[in-house]
């Protein structure tokens, strides 16, 4: 199968107002008769800013009357305004016990405490102010103010929205609700207030890099790119915009543009740990793992306790190509490493905020490209995100209640409900052959992608459910159904998939291949993988209950699509030597296999006695520039250290199409399977075109993908057990066109035994019905 690296999921924050301004002076309502004159001089300096002049009148006035209300409160404003927070506070409660119930005075003693860190006292003073003045718009922004500092966003959101009622115009207002909503993940209505803000002051960056966050976060990730460009136009050095545009290039893919805008985003002064968090993310995504972890050190530096910053440091030890085989080992022990110190660290810390927000943030995706087992790893991963998942609030409660007579109620979650390596292999098949007189099927798509097979799939399903939501409405719209069975196709390749894995939302729950290793998550049951696939004592391999259906255990069908030629002059291929294609991603090829690869070019040039005709074997570009270079390297390296002309043995070519792809196929001599990680919709496709294919069977179920298929089809002949099998037959096979038509005409065929395979969809209605009745008789004797 052909796995494209997860996104890595990009975290997101808001600029909001960070403090209230002091309340509108006011002459007093009663003043003394003789100190009246003397407070409308200290009033008219303090208004036009000659603040230290407007002290000593309002001292005057102390000194004649040292309970005087208002200018003991107006002495008290100066000094908030001068930043003398504790002589403020002190000064103005001093003047509310001659008049507690004034508005003006408790505001300004509240937004003195919100500046001095006392949140809590400063809510209770602009509470007080509510009180007395209901419909104030100040009063309302205040209380929001302090809310949102308190992190209590959903009690802030009804507040802020009555003040948004009473002035939609205003930016500070609009900006203060959006940034609400979007924490809580209500990124639609976040994007309205946003337009609202940037309508008022259409000059301000701040308010266009808002807006692109939240489009961003509504999936409209080319418009979050305009908006920011638009924010960056406006202030060509403004951090949060230049990050802003970063976020919207990752979204895309664009992670080559995203890290140098996020790398002009944190040159500037005291960038935010939020910025350098999400720089490290996209680092971490195109490869340069050092320099992420150097981010996310500087996260910690700046916040302590942040666990994300923490956790996606510990992930960074993971890298997607290595530079040899002992490069990967101490990568492994860094992992089990920084594992256990995050978990101590957690353990001994207090008041970690919302621990949930670190899980799906980075995963361990490329540990599954190490030929080896990394059960326990994965189980000590996935018991943390377990256990962080369980702050979420509300995670723990109702489950599927299971006592409903009739059809089990199955629901698949998957972000690749549309075409995609993930969706033709397993999901499609099962999705759409489930016996609907036994199964009522719901589907979650949370992915952003749609096409003709999402609406397909919408329209003939019981439930379909797609978003952008966010995690909680995620959570209820899933035990709503009341599911017996809750089946997630793939763990690993999404956040949001990870997210819901870890928690328990129906009895009845388990993992399948889309990407293909244990998910270490104690709230899975099962993990649904097949007979042919799996080696002797598989078990081993899964924290997991391993689920064998019958032969490849799913049902598949033929792409066929349009076939084009493509140009091998364009693609610097020449058209007089046998092609032999090596489609894995760069992250596929262990360093442990290179020989492999160095042996067969040489080996080939020995066999072909004829210049310019010895074989070329071509691999393909991905989308990251830097991971490709990585591997283009290593493989360098390991050809010159073997004696090999890597130019003359090697074409690296740009990804392509499915329709050239096919084409290409077509003018290849054989497919070579990636050796550890092996491609089961690429032997699919190879098989479809009738081009032999070697397989290398590996350990594991990830590398026996190919291999499963070859013998499937009754041609071991195809198959090789050690790397020196591996090699002697794919230089026989380069140099022996005779057998490659053989091949080809058995592979055409009997490629029919592939598709359209019933078994194994019957199998699985068996296997679920039966675990449904187990969880049931369970949760029967323990009530």
């Amino acid at each position: 199968m052909r796995m494209i690296p997860p996104a890595v999921m990009p975290t997101k924050d808001i600029l909001a107002s960070e403090s209230c301004p002091p309340q509108a002076m006011t002459l007093p309502r009663d003043p003394p008769g003789e100190l009246e004159p003397l407070l409308e001089h200290g009033v008219g300096l303090h208004k036009v800013g000659r603040l230290d002049e407007a002290a000593n009148v309002y001292s005057q006035i102390l000194s004649k009357s040292p309970n005087h209300f208002d200018a003991m409160h107006l002495l008290g404003v100066i000094a908030l305004q001068q930043g003398r927070l504790d002589t403020a506070i002190s000064l103005i409660e001093t003047a509310l016990i001659e008049n507690p119930q004034d508005a003006a005075a408790l505001g300004n003693l509240g937004t003195s405490y919100l500046r001095n860190g006392n949140l809590e006292r400063a809510l209770q003073s602009f509470a007080m102010t509510l009180e007395l003045q209901p419909d104030s718009l100040n009063a309302l922004t205040n209380v929001g103010t302090a809310l949102h500092h308190m992190h209590r966003h959903r009690e802030e959101i009804p507040v802020l929205r009555k003040a948004h009622a009473l002035d939609s115009h205003s930016y500070a207002i609009a900006s203060l609700l959006g940034s609400c909503l979007i924490k809580c993940g209500e990124s639609r209505e976040a994007s309205e207030l946003f337009l609202c803000a940037t309508g008022a002051e259409p000059d301000n960056p701040e308010g266009w890099t808002n807006l692109a966050i939240a489009m961003n976060a509504c999936g409209r990730h080319t418009e979050a790119q305009e908006y920011a460009a638009k924010a960056v136009s406006l202030d060509p050095k403004s951090p949060a915009a230049l990050c802003a545009l970063g976020a919207a290039q990752f979204s895309q893919g664009l992670i080559a543009e995203a890290i140098e805008n996020y790398r002009h985003g944190v040159a500037g002064p005291h960038p935010t740990a939020q910025m350098l968090l999400e720089f490290g993310n996209a680092l971490l995504s195109g490869g340069l793992n050092e320099e992420a972890i150097e981010q996310f050190r500087r996260v910690v530096n700046l916040d302590e306790g942040s666990l994300q910053a923490r956790w996606a440091k510990a992930l960074a030890s993971l890298k997607p190509i290595y530079a040899s085989e002992l490069d990967m080992s101490a990568s492994r022990r860094l992992f089990a490493t920084e594992l256990t110190d995050v978990e101590r660290w957690y353990v001994n810390s207090s008041a970690i905020e919302e621990p949930f927000r670190a899980v799906g943030l980075c995963q361990p995706f490329y540990l599954a490209y190490q030929p080896l087992n990394n059960r326990a790893l994965l189980r000590q991963y996935g018991t943390l995100c377990t256990q962080w998942m369980n702050t979420l609030p509300g995670a723990i409660g109702v489950q599927g209640n299971g006592d409903h007579a009739g059809k089990v109620r199955i629901g698949f979650v998957t972000s690749h409900v549309h075409e995609h390596s993930v969706w033709n292999a397993i999901t499609k098949g099962w999705i759409d052959h489930l016996d609907r007189d036994h199964f009522e099927v719901s589907v979650f798509h949370l992915g952003e992608t749609s096409d003709s097979e999402t609406e397909r799939v919408r329209q003939s399903v019981d439930h379909f459910e797609d978003g952008p939501k966010d995690l909680g409405s995620w959570v209820k719209g899933i035990r709503e159904r009341s599911l017996d069975v809750l089946l997630y196709p793939e763990i690993g390749m999404h956040a949001l998939t990870l997210q819901l894995a870890s928690l328990r939302l129906a009895p009845v729950q388990g993992a399948s291949w889309g990407h293909p290793e244990t998910s270490g998550l104690p709230t899975m049951d099962y993990y649904i993988s097949a007979e042919l696939l799996e080696p002797t004592n598989a078990e081993n391999n899964y924290a997991e209950k391993l689920i064998r259906l019958p032969n490849l255990g799913v049902h598949v069908k033929p792409l066929a699509p349009t076939i084009s030629k493509p140009n091998l002059r364009s693609l610097n291929i020449p058209r007089n030597e046998p092609l032999l294609l090596c489609p894995g991603a760069p992250f596929k090829y262990s360093p442990l296999h290179d020989d492999a690869l160095v042996q067969i070019a040489k080996r080939m040039e020995r066999k072909f006695l004829k210049p310019n005709s010895g074989g070329r074997l071509v691999l393909f570009k991905s989308r990251s520039v830097i991971m490709d270079q990585m591997l283009e390297t290593r493989l360098r390296a390991a050809f010159d250290a073997g004696g090999v002309d890597f130019d003359r043995h090697v074409n690296i070519i740009p990804h392509l199409d499915r329709s050239r792809f096919y084409g290409l196929m077509r003018e290849s001599a054989l497919m070579l399977d990636t050796i550890g990680f092996s491609g089961f919709n690429t032997a699919i496709q190879a098989v479809e075109c009738g081009l032999p294919l070697l397989a290398y069977e590996g350990e594991f179920m990830r590398g026996r993908l190919a291999s499963a298929i070859l013998r499937h089809l009754g041609l071991p002949e195809l198959v090789a057990t050690t790397e020196k099998e591996f090699v002697n037959k794919a230089v026989e096979l380069a140099a022996n066109p005779d057998e490659r038509q053989r091949l080809s005409s058995l592979i055409t065929e009997r490629r029919d035994a592939l598709f359209n395979d019933l078994e194994p969809i019957r199998a699985l209605e068996r296997t679920l019905t039966a675990a449904v009745l187990r969880a049931k008789s369970i949760a029967a004797s323990r009530s």
